[in-house]
């Protein structure tokens, strides 16, 4: 009998410490979470069960990127704008809804088993809310785009579409990340395609501006060089223009209104030794650059880096200095011949003068005075003068 209840007791252990690994880790799912509402992650470590828990919290979100990632690949796009690191980044606010809600030890092999698990509706609900608030930015950044562009801001315009491009990056992710958690579409996340809406605002605007030029002119000492930038024929206000010397030098910042903009600039501040000049003007992409939000992508805005108007020209420095003393000797003696006559005709009228007092000096009138009471036979003469000063008598 003590043996018989001894061999009993070593099957009911046995049965025990054999007891088949769950059905969870061997990735069948588990029977109180169903895959229809919730998402399941399996992990495991060496270590402990907290371990486990963060590499099963990992496996969830894993698993998530992948389904994403797949979709990805259906989209239509001729660049790659949307990285998996943006696909990455926005599926780590799932591992706040996560519950660690199984484990198991393996005593052979000692690993640590976890599960967690995350509602479905939990994501697509906190998913929803991020795509509406997204949208709704949107919206009303590309009105703001489309005002600015009516109104003929070009720069502002493209400012807020370079923003909305960029923000709509942020978008894909979560519509991807909801369809692929989602079981039957619902076709609530379609046509939102505001990437390539940006996009193509940026180059209907890119793709028509136009640099040229108004005058080119060489005076005796400085160069005279102005362009206008345009789009459909309209003069853009406020865009920078950067004019620069090819030879030396020189580089003049400045911004262009409707009407155009203009440099001038000393010839001998941009004539090489040869006596040739050559002046180019760009758009300055460096102060463009400043108003934007975010770094620009050099492919997107590469015309308005190529476009350019040029000034060559051949100057004969000699020449123009000859001209110069030439003009200047010119107004020194037109200035000594008026201060001439201005000595003559002051000389004139000093003689003048001269000869009118001498004549009233000639011609005084005598007149005799006497006392009033007769006392006096001899009188004194007194007279008067008139002088003539130019004002008349």
């Amino acid at each position: 009998m003590r043996v018989l209840l001894t061999f009993m007791l070593l099957c009911v252990v046995s049965i025990v410490e054999a007891s088949p690994t769950p059905g969870w880790v061997l990735g069948r799912g588990h029977p109180s979470y169903d895959s229809s509402r919730y998402l399941i992650g399996v992990g495991f470590s060496e270590k402990s069960t907290v371990s486990a828990s963060e590499s099963a919290r990992a496996e969830l979100i894993k698993s998530i990127r992948v389904k994403v990632n797949t979709v990805n690949k259906d989209y239509n796009s001729s660049d790659k704008s949307f990285s998996e690191a943006s696909v990455s980044s926005e599926t780590d606010f799932l591992l706040e809804g996560s519950q660690v809600k199984d484990g198991w030890y393996d005593e052979d092999k000692e690993i640590f088993y976890s599960l967690v698990v995350i509602e479905r509706q939990y994501v697509l609900e906190t998913l929803r809310k991020l795509i509406d608030v997204l949208i709704a930015k949107l919206e009303l950044t590309l009105r703001q785009a489309d005002t600015f562009a009516s109104n003929g801001d070009v720069l502002k315009a493209l400012v807020y579409y370079y923003d909305g491009f960029m923000e709509s990056t942020k978008l894909f992710p979560y519509i991807q990340t909801y369809n692929s958690v989602i079981i039957e579409s619902d076709n609530s996340t379609k046509g939102y395609n505001f990437n390539i809406l940006f996009k193509e605002k940026i180059q209907n605007i890119v793709d028509n501006v136009q640099l040229v030029p108004i005058s080119r002119n060489v005076y005796d000492e400085d160069i005279q060089f102005s362009v206008k930038a345009v789009l459909d024929g309209q003069g853009i206000d406020n865009f920078p223009i950067k004019f620069y010397s090819v030879y030396k030098h020189f580089t003049e910042r400045t911004f262009c209104k409707k009407s155009g903009c203009e440099s001038r600039v000393k010839i001998k501040k941009v004539v090489n030794d040869g006596g040739n000049t050559y002046l180019k003007a760009v758009v300055d992409m460096k102060t463009f650059a400043k108003y934007f939000t975010y770094r620009l992508d050099e492919k997107l805005f590469q015309r308005l880096d190529m476009l350019n108007v040029t000034f060559k020209t051949q100057v004969d420095v000699a020449k123009k200095k000859l001209a110069k003393k030439e003009r200047e000797d010119y107004y020194k003696y037109m200035n000594e011949s008026v201060d001439a006559k201005v000595r003559r005709e002051a000389d004139n009228m000093d003689a003048l003068m001269q000869r009118e007092l001498r004549g009233i000096r000639g011609n005084r009138p005598r007149v005799r005075y006497c006392s009033a009471d007769g006392r006096y036979n001899s009188c004194r003469n007194r007279g008067r003068i008139n002088l003539n000063l130019g004002f008349g008598w």
